[in-house]
């Protein structure tokens, strides 16, 4: 004899069962449909910060390696060209600064010396700043050409005194070359006297 009443049960149980499982169906094709949206934005928004960062980079790039050639032809006879190029390693960006001759990238150190290191140093400074523009306009230098020889102290001079009228910065620089203190407009001699600094004012 069949029991209605217990398969009646066994229905009513398989039937909260798929409706158990309907419900939860339905849950995972949402969270799939959400997290497939997510994902589309996400990569979205990558793309997006690709195309910011690459043209960020190009901006930089330009702005560090014209201002840096700039300087150096300046005060240098040979024609150099500064790269500032960007690349990935690992995972991260890198900057990688070069002297460009013949088409090939050179270490700037290798090439030319320190003179010409000191020059490329003082524009990246400037250069810099001149990107951030911060609410200081000062830039505060320590013997920035100790490798520059002294027959190129004018020419140097003459950069320094350039980009300050420039880019309306402020330079004030520690120098022991009399030569520089041609282009400044405020000299201040500083000696140690009897474990002080006696200031003195030339100009």
């Amino acid at each position: 004899m069949i029991d209605l009443e217990h398969l009646k049960e066994k229905l009513q149980a398989k039937r909260t069962e798929r409706d158990l499982i309907s419900k939860q169906l339905n849950n995972l094709k949402y969270q799939n449909k959400t997290l497939k949206t997510q994902v589309i934005r996400k990569e979205r928004a990558l793309e997006f910060i690709k195309d910011i960062a690459l043209k960020t980079q190009a901006q930089l790039e330009y702005h560090l390696s014209d201002m840096v050639s700039t300087g150096l032809n300046t005060v240098f006879d040979t024609e150099y060209n500064f790269k500032v190029l960007f690349e990935i390693k690992r995972g991260k960006t890198e900057c990688g600064l070069w002297y460009e001759k013949d088409g090939n990238l050179v270490d700037p150190i290798s090439m030319s010396g320190l003179g010409a290191a000191d020059i490329a140093a003082f524009c990246l400074r400037c250069a810099g700043w001149s990107m951030t523009r911060q609410y200081r306009n000062t830039l505060v230098l320590d013997e920035p050409m100790t490798h520059l020889s002294l027959n190129h102290h004018e020419r140097a001079g003459e950069l320094i005194k350039m980009l300050s009228k420039e880019l309306g910065l402020q330079i004030i620089m520690v120098t022991h070359s009399e030569r520089f203190t041609n282009f400044a407009d405020k000299i201040f001699e500083v000696k140690m006297k009897k474990r002080a600094s006696k200031v003195k004012v030339l100009n």
